[in-house]
């Protein structure tokens, strides 16, 4: 993988969502935009989900159509009424689909670590939650700790206390989520990886550590420029799921 592509992370303000990326090249803003109607010739599914994208979509589209379907796939987990068993399969079928790659991956969870349904809810989504463990870990756990790793390393590099409190926030949705993979062998292997990392190399070697892995975020903290105050809250932060 290459890290400059990793996710990037929201904040809310006033409730709209904002974002900038946090790569080694300057921030890049973009607009949470749905693919023009003219583009879409699947047909869609009824009982109220029209605005739920194809599976085809999902899988195939690139990460920036991918922040518009997650706008529109996120409402429907937290639906006002009572949901039905079709609607369920349909979400499911749509979210399972759109985990299979990483741009459908980080284009989802860069619009739900920060938005207002997730922000009010202690718990993850059922369907969500199915979604996340069916996926592929290879592909869904080295992006599930990056959103752990990257809010909270920004609670520290940001000087406003309004942001620094949507970080919190961000890094404690981007937990429940890793939370659903707990004990997983992938899962510990990245964050024995990190804590490695975060300790330097004077850190003892910890079992069940790849250096590969080890060296693929160590090429992650060197792009974000993560250093002293922002490892130590990460390598408490991870030190959970090890």
């Amino acid at each position: 993988m290459n890290v400059g592509r990793y996710p990037l992370l929201l904040v809310v303000s006033t409730g709209r969502y904002h974002a900038s990326a946090f790569t080694a090249a300057a921030p890049r803003p973009f607009a949470l935009a749905n693919r023009p109607s003219g583009e879409r010739t699947a047909t869609r599914p009824s009982h109220g989900l029209a605005a739920l994208p194809t599976a085809d979509e999902v899988s195939t589209d690139d990460f920036m159509k991918q922040l518009g379907h997650a706008s529109n796939i996120i409402p429907l987990l937290h639906p006002a009424g009572d949901d039905n068993e079709v609607e369920s399969t349909s979400l499911l079928e749509v979210l399972s689909r759109q985990f299979g790659h990483s741009d459908g991956v980080r284009g989802f969870f860069a619009v739900y670590l920060t938005s207002p349904e997730s922000l009010t809810k202690e718990e993850v989504p059922t369907i969500l939650a199915e979604a996340v463990l069916g996926a592929d870990p290879k592909v869904m756990v080295p992006l599930a700790c990056m959103n752990v790793v990257m809010p909270t390393a920004m609670r520290t590099i940001h000087q406003d206390a309004e942001l620094r409190e949507c970080a919190s926030k961000t890094a404690s949705n981007g937990k429940r989520i890793l939370r659903l993979l707990k004990g997983k062998e992938d899962v510990v292997r990245n964050c024995r990886a990190i804590r490695r990392v975060c300790r330097g190399s004077g850190g003892d070697f910890e079992e069940n550590t790849s250096k590969d892995l080890i060296e693929y975020w160590e090429k992650f903290f060197v792009n974000y420029k993560y250093k002293g105050e922002q490892k130590d809250d990460i390598m408490m932060v991870v030190s959970e799921f090890c």
